[in-house]
Protein backbone atom coordinates (compact mmCIF):
# COMPACT_ATOMS: atom_id res chain seq x y z
CA UNK A 1 0.00 0.00 0.00
CA UNK A 2 1.21 3.48 -0.95
CA UNK A 3 -1.36 6.00 1.43
CA UNK A 4 -2.03 9.16 1.15
CA UNK A 5 -2.91 11.61 4.06
CA UNK A 6 -5.20 14.70 3.32
CA UNK A 7 -6.19 17.51 6.10
CA UNK A 8 -9.78 18.36 5.81
CA UNK A 9 -13.49 20.24 6.69
CA UNK A 10 -15.38 19.25 4.05
CA UNK A 11 -17.71 22.09 4.47
CA UNK A 12 -19.21 20.68 2.27
CA UNK A 13 -16.82 18.85 -0.24
CA UNK A 14 -16.78 20.89 -3.93
CA UNK A 15 -14.84 20.90 -7.04
CA UNK A 16 -11.60 22.09 -6.01
CA UNK A 17 -11.77 19.76 -3.08
CA UNK A 18 -12.17 16.57 -6.06
CA UNK A 19 -9.33 18.45 -7.80
CA UNK A 20 -7.26 18.10 -4.97
CA UNK A 21 -7.87 14.73 -4.37
CA UNK A 22 -7.34 13.88 -7.98
CA UNK A 23 -4.03 15.41 -8.13
CA UNK A 24 -2.71 14.64 -4.80
CA UNK A 25 -3.40 10.88 -5.97
CA UNK A 26 -1.71 11.57 -9.37
CA UNK A 27 1.36 13.18 -7.84
CA UNK A 28 2.05 10.18 -5.33
CA UNK A 29 0.85 7.30 -6.78
CA UNK A 30 -1.12 6.68 -3.79
CA UNK A 31 -3.55 3.60 -3.60
CA UNK A 32 -5.11 4.20 -0.48
CA UNK A 33 -6.50 7.60 0.79
CA UNK A 34 -6.99 8.75 3.99
CA UNK A 35 -8.91 12.29 4.95
CA UNK A 36 -8.82 13.43 8.66
CA UNK A 37 -11.51 15.53 9.06
CA UNK A 38 -13.39 18.10 11.38
CA UNK A 39 -16.45 16.87 12.74
CA UNK A 40 -19.18 19.37 13.87
CA UNK A 41 -16.87 22.36 15.02
CA UNK A 42 -14.47 24.03 12.94
CA UNK A 43 -10.99 25.40 12.92
CA UNK A 44 -12.36 29.02 12.54
CA UNK A 45 -14.61 28.43 14.99
CA UNK A 46 -17.67 27.78 13.48
CA UNK A 47 -20.51 25.04 13.42
CA UNK A 48 -20.08 23.05 10.11
CA UNK A 49 -22.74 23.39 6.94
CA UNK A 50 -24.25 19.71 8.49
CA UNK A 51 -23.06 17.07 10.48
CA UNK A 52 -19.82 15.28 9.96
CA UNK A 53 -20.91 12.10 9.03
CA UNK A 54 -22.91 13.39 6.00
CA UNK A 55 -20.03 15.24 5.31
CA UNK A 56 -17.68 12.13 5.58
CA UNK A 57 -20.30 10.35 2.87
CA UNK A 58 -19.51 13.28 0.45
CA UNK A 59 -16.09 12.58 0.55
CA UNK A 60 -16.25 8.67 0.49
CA UNK A 61 -18.37 8.83 -2.66
CA UNK A 62 -16.08 11.40 -4.74
CA UNK A 63 -13.18 8.98 -3.94
CA UNK A 64 -11.54 9.09 -0.87
CA UNK A 65 -11.19 5.54 0.74
CA UNK A 66 -11.46 6.48 4.26
CA UNK A 67 -12.74 9.96 6.54
CA UNK A 68 -11.17 9.93 10.16
CA UNK A 69 -12.65 12.56 12.21
CA UNK A 70 -10.47 15.33 13.93
CA UNK A 71 -10.80 15.34 17.54
CA UNK A 72 -12.98 18.92 18.51
CA UNK A 73 -10.03 20.01 21.01
CA UNK A 74 -7.66 20.03 18.15
CA UNK A 75 -10.37 20.49 15.04
CA UNK A 76 -11.55 24.11 16.63
CA UNK A 77 -8.26 25.55 17.85
CA UNK A 78 -5.55 27.73 16.34
CA UNK A 79 -3.64 26.65 13.37
CA UNK A 80 -0.83 25.23 15.13
CA UNK A 81 -2.93 22.83 17.46
CA UNK A 82 -5.13 22.00 14.70
CA UNK A 83 -2.42 21.37 12.35
CA UNK A 84 -0.84 19.11 15.29
CA UNK A 85 -4.03 17.14 15.97
CA UNK A 86 -4.33 15.92 12.21
CA UNK A 87 -0.62 15.29 11.81
CA UNK A 88 -0.17 13.79 14.70
CA UNK A 89 -2.98 11.18 14.23
CA UNK A 90 -1.38 10.46 10.43
CA UNK A 91 1.47 9.69 12.53
CA UNK A 92 0.49 7.64 14.92
CA UNK A 93 -1.22 5.27 12.59
CA UNK A 94 2.01 4.38 11.59
CA UNK A 95 1.18 3.55 7.71
CA UNK A 96 1.09 6.41 6.34
CA UNK A 97 3.63 7.68 3.71
CA UNK A 98 2.57 11.33 2.36
CA UNK A 99 0.76 14.31 2.93
CA UNK A 100 -0.56 16.50 -0.04
CA UNK A 101 -2.24 19.94 1.02
CA UNK A 102 -3.54 22.80 -0.96
CA UNK A 103 -1.84 26.14 -0.22
CA UNK A 104 -1.26 29.32 -2.09
CA UNK A 105 2.32 29.30 -2.60
CA UNK A 106 2.15 26.06 -4.97
CA UNK A 107 5.65 24.90 -4.00
CA UNK A 108 7.05 22.85 -0.77
CA UNK A 109 10.20 24.71 -0.76
CA UNK A 110 9.62 28.01 0.79
CA UNK A 111 7.12 26.44 2.80
CA UNK A 112 9.92 24.30 4.39
CA UNK A 113 12.03 26.79 5.30
CA UNK A 114 9.87 29.02 6.81
CA UNK A 115 8.65 25.50 8.93
CA UNK A 116 12.09 25.03 9.85
CA UNK A 117 13.06 28.61 11.62
CA UNK A 118 9.29 28.12 13.31
CA UNK A 119 10.20 24.60 14.67
CA UNK A 120 14.37 25.51 15.67
CA UNK A 121 12.90 29.38 16.68
CA UNK A 122 16.39 30.94 16.89
CA UNK A 123 17.40 32.98 19.32
CA UNK A 124 16.99 36.27 17.38
CA UNK A 125 13.74 35.73 16.08
CA UNK A 126 12.22 34.63 19.21
CA UNK A 127 13.53 37.83 20.97
CA UNK A 128 11.87 39.80 17.55
CA UNK A 129 8.61 37.98 17.83
CA UNK A 130 8.62 38.88 21.86
CA UNK A 131 9.18 42.79 20.70
CA UNK A 132 6.69 42.74 18.52
CA UNK A 133 3.80 40.73 20.75
CA UNK A 134 4.55 43.79 23.59
CA UNK A 135 3.50 46.41 20.63
CA UNK A 136 0.24 44.73 21.40
CA UNK A 137 0.33 42.90 17.87
CA UNK A 138 -2.21 39.81 17.63
CA UNK A 139 0.24 36.77 17.20
CA UNK A 140 0.32 36.05 13.15
CA UNK A 141 0.66 39.57 12.44
CA UNK A 142 3.64 39.87 15.04
CA UNK A 143 5.00 36.10 13.83
CA UNK A 144 4.99 37.65 10.41
CA UNK A 145 6.63 40.75 11.26
CA UNK A 146 9.56 38.67 12.99
CA UNK A 147 10.35 36.38 10.09
CA UNK A 148 10.50 39.21 7.79
CA UNK A 149 12.91 41.03 9.60
CA UNK A 150 14.65 37.12 10.41
CA UNK A 151 15.11 36.32 6.48
CA UNK A 152 14.95 40.10 5.46
CA UNK A 153 12.58 38.58 2.47
CA UNK A 154 9.81 40.29 2.30
CA UNK A 155 8.88 37.07 -0.25
CA UNK A 156 9.13 34.80 2.89
CA UNK A 157 7.23 36.37 4.84
CA UNK A 158 3.97 37.05 2.81
CA UNK A 159 3.73 32.91 3.10
CA UNK A 160 2.13 33.67 6.40
CA UNK A 161 -0.07 36.12 4.93
CA UNK A 162 -2.40 33.43 3.09
CA UNK A 163 -4.36 30.95 5.12
CA UNK A 164 -3.77 27.91 3.42
CA UNK A 165 -0.10 28.89 3.45
CA UNK A 166 -0.43 28.83 7.02
CA UNK A 167 -1.85 25.51 7.30
CA UNK A 168 0.54 24.05 5.71
CA UNK A 169 3.62 25.35 7.42
CA UNK A 170 2.13 24.18 10.60
CA UNK A 171 1.76 20.69 8.92
CA UNK A 172 5.13 20.74 8.02
CA UNK A 173 6.33 21.65 11.23
CA UNK A 174 4.24 19.26 12.99
CA UNK A 175 5.78 16.70 11.32
CA UNK A 176 9.13 18.17 11.91
CA UNK A 177 8.16 18.11 15.96
CA UNK A 178 7.21 14.51 15.64
CA UNK A 179 10.44 13.78 13.55
CA UNK A 180 7.72 11.84 11.24
CA UNK A 181 8.94 9.65 8.12
CA UNK A 182 5.79 11.32 6.18
CA UNK A 183 6.14 13.02 3.01
CA UNK A 184 4.63 16.19 2.51
CA UNK A 185 3.40 17.73 -0.95
CA UNK A 186 1.41 20.50 -1.56
CA UNK A 187 -1.22 21.71 -4.52
CA UNK A 188 -1.28 25.43 -5.76
CA UNK A 189 -5.13 26.17 -5.05
CA UNK A 190 -7.00 26.99 -8.27
CA UNK A 191 -9.02 29.96 -9.09
CA UNK A 192 -11.16 30.95 -5.90
CA UNK A 193 -10.02 32.80 -3.19
CA UNK A 194 -10.89 30.70 0.33
CA UNK A 195 -12.72 33.42 1.30
CA UNK A 196 -14.44 34.58 -2.04
CA UNK A 197 -18.26 34.44 -1.16
CA UNK A 198 -19.66 34.24 -4.91
CA UNK A 199 -20.03 31.54 -7.32
CA UNK A 200 -18.76 32.44 -10.59
CA UNK A 201 -17.11 29.32 -12.35
CA UNK A 202 -16.94 25.44 -11.78
CA UNK A 203 -14.67 26.07 -8.73
CA UNK A 204 -15.66 28.25 -5.89
CA UNK A 205 -14.85 28.42 -2.20
CA UNK A 206 -16.90 26.86 0.15
CA UNK A 207 -17.53 30.07 1.86
CA UNK A 208 -19.16 30.85 -1.07
CA UNK A 209 -21.32 27.89 -1.03
CA UNK A 210 -22.24 28.36 2.05
CA UNK A 211 -22.95 32.33 1.66
CA UNK A 212 -25.41 30.76 -0.85
CA UNK A 213 -27.15 28.37 1.10
CA UNK A 214 -27.24 30.82 3.92
CA UNK A 215 -29.22 33.02 1.56
CA UNK A 216 -31.80 30.25 0.53
CA UNK A 217 -30.98 26.92 1.70
CA UNK A 218 -33.34 25.63 -0.16
CA UNK A 219 -31.73 26.21 -3.40
CA UNK A 220 -29.40 23.28 -4.26
CA UNK A 221 -29.22 23.27 -7.71
CA UNK A 222 -27.56 26.11 -8.27
CA UNK A 223 -24.31 24.34 -6.60
CA UNK A 224 -24.64 21.53 -9.13
CA UNK A 225 -21.99 23.38 -11.12
CA UNK A 226 -19.86 23.90 -8.02
CA UNK A 227 -19.99 20.45 -6.45
CA UNK A 228 -19.77 16.79 -8.17
CA UNK A 229 -23.00 14.71 -7.90
CA UNK A 230 -22.32 12.78 -5.79
CA UNK A 231 -21.56 15.29 -2.96
CA UNK A 232 -24.59 17.13 -4.19
CA UNK A 233 -26.85 14.40 -4.11
CA UNK A 234 -25.46 13.61 -0.38
CA UNK A 235 -26.21 17.48 0.60
CA UNK A 236 -29.60 17.43 -1.06
CA UNK A 237 -30.52 14.59 0.98
CA UNK A 238 -28.87 15.81 4.13
CA UNK A 239 -31.52 18.93 3.72
CA UNK A 240 -34.27 17.25 3.13
CA UNK A 241 -33.98 14.57 5.94
CA UNK A 242 -33.48 18.31 8.07
CA UNK A 243 -29.78 17.17 9.31
CA UNK A 244 -29.21 20.96 7.37
CA UNK A 245 -28.40 23.54 6.65
CA UNK A 246 -27.00 24.61 10.24
CA UNK A 247 -25.41 28.36 10.70
CA UNK A 248 -23.97 29.96 13.56
CA UNK A 249 -26.99 31.76 14.29
CA UNK A 250 -28.36 28.69 15.32
CA UNK A 251 -27.10 28.89 18.33
CA UNK A 252 -27.71 32.18 19.44
CA UNK A 253 -29.75 31.60 22.99
CA UNK A 254 -27.32 28.70 23.72
CA UNK A 255 -24.20 31.44 23.02
CA UNK A 256 -26.03 34.32 25.35
CA UNK A 257 -27.33 31.29 27.66
CA UNK A 258 -24.00 29.93 28.21
CA UNK A 259 -21.59 33.71 28.65
CA UNK A 260 -24.87 35.10 31.00
CA UNK A 261 -24.52 32.25 33.42
CA UNK A 262 -20.95 30.87 33.62
CA UNK A 263 -18.91 32.54 36.12
CA UNK A 264 -16.34 35.57 35.43
CA UNK A 265 -13.61 33.25 36.73
CA UNK A 266 -14.84 30.21 34.53
CA UNK A 267 -14.74 32.43 31.42
CA UNK A 268 -11.30 33.54 32.09
CA UNK A 269 -10.12 29.97 32.25
CA UNK A 270 -11.43 29.56 28.55
CA UNK A 271 -8.54 29.12 25.66
CA UNK A 272 -7.21 32.32 24.50
CA UNK A 273 -9.22 34.80 27.16
CA UNK A 274 -6.44 36.80 28.55
CA UNK A 275 -6.60 40.78 29.33
CA UNK A 276 -9.70 40.73 31.32
CA UNK A 277 -11.75 39.92 28.15
CA UNK A 278 -14.04 37.72 30.73
CA UNK A 279 -15.74 41.13 32.26
CA UNK A 280 -15.87 42.48 28.36
CA UNK A 281 -18.06 39.64 27.28
CA UNK A 282 -19.90 38.95 30.82
CA UNK A 283 -20.71 42.93 30.13
CA UNK A 284 -21.85 42.30 26.40
CA UNK A 285 -23.29 39.58 27.06
CA UNK A 286 -26.55 41.20 28.93
CA UNK A 287 -26.79 43.74 26.34
CA UNK A 288 -26.27 41.43 23.41
CA UNK A 289 -29.51 39.10 21.34
CA UNK A 290 -26.78 37.34 19.80
CA UNK A 291 -23.64 35.98 18.98
CA UNK A 292 -22.92 38.40 16.52
CA UNK A 293 -23.39 41.41 18.34
CA UNK A 294 -21.08 39.78 20.76
CA UNK A 295 -18.44 39.27 18.71
CA UNK A 296 -18.39 42.46 17.01
CA UNK A 297 -18.03 43.99 20.04
CA UNK A 298 -15.30 42.68 21.44
CA UNK A 299 -13.26 42.17 18.07
CA UNK A 300 -9.99 44.46 18.46
CA UNK A 301 -6.59 44.51 17.12
CA UNK A 302 -5.66 41.57 19.23
CA UNK A 303 -8.58 39.61 19.29
CA UNK A 304 -9.57 38.83 15.76
CA UNK A 305 -13.20 37.39 14.39
CA UNK A 306 -11.80 33.54 14.50
CA UNK A 307 -10.15 33.98 18.29
CA UNK A 308 -13.67 35.58 19.45
CA UNK A 309 -15.54 32.45 17.54
CA UNK A 310 -13.68 29.91 19.09
CA UNK A 311 -13.30 31.23 22.10
CA UNK A 312 -17.18 31.26 22.19
CA UNK A 313 -17.89 27.25 20.87
CA UNK A 314 -14.96 26.72 23.82
CA UNK A 315 -17.63 28.48 26.06
CA UNK A 316 -20.20 26.00 24.76
CA UNK A 317 -18.40 23.19 25.19
CA UNK A 318 -16.50 24.72 28.77
CA UNK A 319 -13.34 23.38 27.54
CA UNK A 320 -10.57 25.07 29.51
CA UNK A 321 -7.24 25.56 29.44
CA UNK A 322 -6.38 22.63 31.83
CA UNK A 323 -8.19 20.33 29.25
CA UNK A 324 -5.58 21.54 26.61
CA UNK A 325 -2.45 21.37 28.47
CA UNK A 326 -3.73 17.82 29.50
CA UNK A 327 -3.94 16.91 25.82
CA UNK A 328 -0.77 18.69 25.10
CA UNK A 329 1.09 17.01 27.12
CA UNK A 330 -0.14 13.34 25.94
CA UNK A 331 1.29 14.70 22.30
CA UNK A 332 -1.66 14.73 19.92
CA UNK A 333 -4.79 12.60 18.98
CA UNK A 334 -5.27 9.84 21.04
CA UNK A 335 -7.22 7.95 18.64
CA UNK A 336 -8.65 7.67 14.99
CA UNK A 337 -12.45 7.29 14.93
CA UNK A 338 -13.97 6.50 11.47
CA UNK A 339 -16.54 8.04 10.20
CA UNK A 340 -17.03 6.79 6.70
CA UNK A 341 -15.06 4.23 4.54
CA UNK A 342 -15.76 2.81 0.90
CA UNK A 343 -14.89 -0.92 0.12
CA UNK A 344 -11.26 -0.10 -0.49
CA UNK A 345 -10.99 1.60 2.92
CA UNK A 346 -12.13 -1.43 4.32
CA UNK A 347 -9.12 -3.31 3.52
CA UNK A 348 -7.08 -0.02 4.95
CA UNK A 349 -8.96 -0.16 8.45
CA UNK A 350 -7.72 -3.50 8.72
CA UNK A 351 -4.26 -2.55 7.61
CA UNK A 352 -4.35 0.11 9.89
CA UNK A 353 -5.44 -1.73 12.55
CA UNK A 354 -2.53 -4.41 12.35
CA UNK A 355 -0.14 -1.18 12.85
CA UNK A 356 -1.35 1.96 13.85
CA UNK A 357 -0.17 2.51 17.65
CA UNK A 358 -3.55 4.39 18.06
CA UNK A 359 -6.69 2.75 18.54
CA UNK A 360 -8.88 2.24 15.40
CA UNK A 361 -12.56 3.66 16.68
CA UNK A 362 -15.54 2.28 14.09
CA UNK A 363 -18.03 1.53 17.29
CA UNK A 364 -17.39 3.26 20.44
CA UNK A 365 -19.43 1.12 22.42
CA UNK A 366 -17.67 -1.55 22.02
CA UNK A 367 -14.47 -0.32 21.54
CA UNK A 368 -13.50 1.57 24.84
CA UNK A 369 -10.77 3.72 25.21
CA UNK A 370 -8.23 2.26 28.02
CA UNK A 371 -5.96 6.08 28.58
CA UNK A 372 -7.81 8.57 30.48
CA UNK A 373 -6.88 11.02 28.75
CA UNK A 374 -7.96 9.87 25.23
CA UNK A 375 -11.80 8.88 27.41
CA UNK A 376 -11.51 12.60 28.06
CA UNK A 377 -10.40 13.88 24.24
CA UNK A 378 -13.50 11.38 23.35
CA UNK A 379 -15.74 12.84 25.40
CA UNK A 380 -15.68 16.07 24.06
CA UNK A 381 -16.85 14.78 20.82
CA UNK A 382 -19.67 13.48 22.03
CA UNK A 383 -20.43 16.63 23.62
CA UNK A 384 -20.01 18.36 20.55
CA UNK A 385 -22.06 16.70 18.79
CA UNK A 386 -25.23 16.64 21.62
CA UNK A 387 -24.55 20.43 21.43
CA UNK A 388 -24.70 20.53 17.42
CA UNK A 389 -28.05 18.46 16.90
CA UNK A 390 -29.98 21.03 19.04
CA UNK A 391 -29.16 23.11 15.57
CA UNK A 392 -31.01 20.90 13.29
CA UNK A 393 -33.78 22.03 11.29
CA UNK A 394 -35.87 18.77 11.99
CA UNK A 395 -36.85 18.93 15.78
CA UNK A 396 -36.98 15.07 15.31
CA UNK A 397 -33.08 15.20 15.05
CA UNK A 398 -32.27 17.03 18.06
CA UNK A 399 -32.17 13.89 20.16
CA UNK A 400 -29.05 13.23 21.93
CA UNK A 401 -26.44 10.41 21.81
CA UNK A 402 -26.20 10.54 17.99
CA UNK A 403 -22.31 9.47 18.40
CA UNK A 404 -23.44 5.85 20.26
CA UNK A 405 -25.80 4.65 17.48
CA UNK A 406 -24.79 6.39 14.09
CA UNK A 407 -22.38 4.03 12.23
CA UNK A 408 -19.89 4.76 9.93
CA UNK A 409 -21.11 4.96 6.50
CA UNK A 410 -19.82 2.48 4.02
CA UNK A 411 -19.72 3.04 0.49
CA UNK A 412 -20.36 -0.33 -1.17
CA UNK A 413 -19.37 -0.11 -4.83
CA UNK A 414 -16.77 2.41 -4.68
CA UNK A 415 -18.99 4.48 -7.39
CA UNK A 416 -20.81 7.79 -7.12
CA UNK A 417 -24.47 7.43 -6.84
Amino acid sequence: MKILGLITEYNPFHNGHKYHLDEAKKITGATHTIAVMSGNFLQRGEPAITDKWHRAEMAVREGVDLILELPFVYACNTAELFAYGAVSMLHHLNAVNFLCFGSEEGAIEKLMQVSEILHVEPESYRHTLKAYLAEGLPYPQARSNALSQYFEDNALSSALQSPNNILGIEYIKALLKLRSPIQPFTLKRIKADYHSTEIRSEICSATAIREHLSIDPRDVNTLSKVMPNGSLNTLENCFNLGFGPVFYSNFDQLVLYRLRTMPTDVIANIPDVTEGLENRFKEISMKATSHAEVLNATKSKRYTMTRLQRILIHALMDLQKQHLALFNQAQGSQYARVLAFSKNGSSLIRHLKKYSNIPILTNINREPLEAEVAKQMLAFDIKATNIYSIAYPNPANRKGGWDYYKKPFFLHNDLNS
